[in-house]
């Protein structure tokens, strides 16, 4: 158990010290600022690929009974505007080309601000070759990371939509409860997560790290991002940033979860490298070791 306690504290402070010898709150702040860059293309290639499934007004009132336990009037509300406001996506317009295309780029460039910061942090030399490798190859990664990233977000939503229309129709034969419902959309949310990030940690940076720390690394990052964001809930509900700042409140919180999301992202980047030297270091010491005897 003190082995235990001490290996924890060793690794914390080893992932502390780095994350400000390698300036790490700097790193969170570009990234940061991508993602706000990056957040109306997001919204609008999001609700132009929810359209194809929020038309249904089966599956729109199953997420209104869904939301209700958890919002306020307003919420439901800002929710049927968003409802009216979703548009005709049954044909590909140029509108929807063009919000895919800044939306390409605009979480291209996210991706591959994130693999530089991975490289930096994790000391990874790498000689840039020419233009077209720049500009080609590094690019290859980030847009296929985007093409994930949008295939775990349409798995969530379609998960969720299914999945909360079938235990409604089920509910006259075979009740469910709402905290199952709860649950297992919150655990399939989970996964997915740690399938993005497993993928950022073992395939963007240009060395590659056994998969045992990359999971490890993975899991602890997403746990630490819903914790963080629970808090940053509680926070908001007893501190009312909208009767505060007024309006702009809700923006303010909004940039204020996304830097915070930002610093856990880079803090457990150093921690997963940090543990990594840890282990390894500790099984050359132990086969050393064994060897001398």
């Amino acid at each position: 158990m003190g082995d235990m306690a001490g290996k924890i504290k060793d690794i914390v402070t080893g992932t502390i010290d780095r994350w400000n010898a390698d300036d790490g709150i700097t790193d969170s702040a570009a990234l940061s600022f991508i993602v706000l860059m990056s957040l109306p293309a997001l919204l609008l290639f999001l609700l132009s690929v929810s359209s194809f499934f929020l038309r249904g007004q089966a599956v729109q009132q199953s997420i209104r009974d869904y939301v209700s336990s958890v919002s306020t009037e307003a919420t439901q509300s800002a929710l049927d505007t968003l409802f009216q406001q979703i548009p005709d996506t049954s044909t590909i317009t140029a509108g929807l080309l063009v919000s895919f295309a800044l939306f390409l780029w605009t979480s291209g460039n996210l991706f591959l601000q994130l693999e530089k910061t991975i490289n930096r942090m994790w000391k990874i030399s790498y000689e840039s070759g020419s233009w077209f490798e720049e500009l080609v190859e590094k690019r290859i990664s980030s847009f296929l990371a985007v093409f994930i990233f949008v295939v775990l977000v349409a798995l969530t939503t379609v998960f969720e939509i299914v999945f909360f229309s079938v235990s409604q129709q089920l509910d006259t034969v075979l009740p469910i409860p709402s905290w199952a419902i709860q649950y297992t959309s919150t655990a399939a949310s989970f996964l997915i997560l740690v399938l993005l990030f497993i993928y950022i940690y073992r395939v963007l940076p240009d060395t590659k790290m056994d998969y045992k720390y990359v999971v490890v690394g993975s899991v602890l990052t997403v746990t630490l991002i819903s914790l963080g964001k629970y808090i940053f809930s509680l926070y908001l509900r007893y501190t009312d940033p909208t009767g505060m700042y007024g309006s702009i409140g809700s923006v303010l919180a909004i940039f204020l979860w996304i830097y915070l999301s930002a610093i856990i992202v880079t803090v457990m980047v150093e921690f997963t490298k940090v543990y990594e030297e840890y282990e390894t270091g500790q099984r050359r010491e132990q086969i050393r070791r064994f060897a001398n005897d």
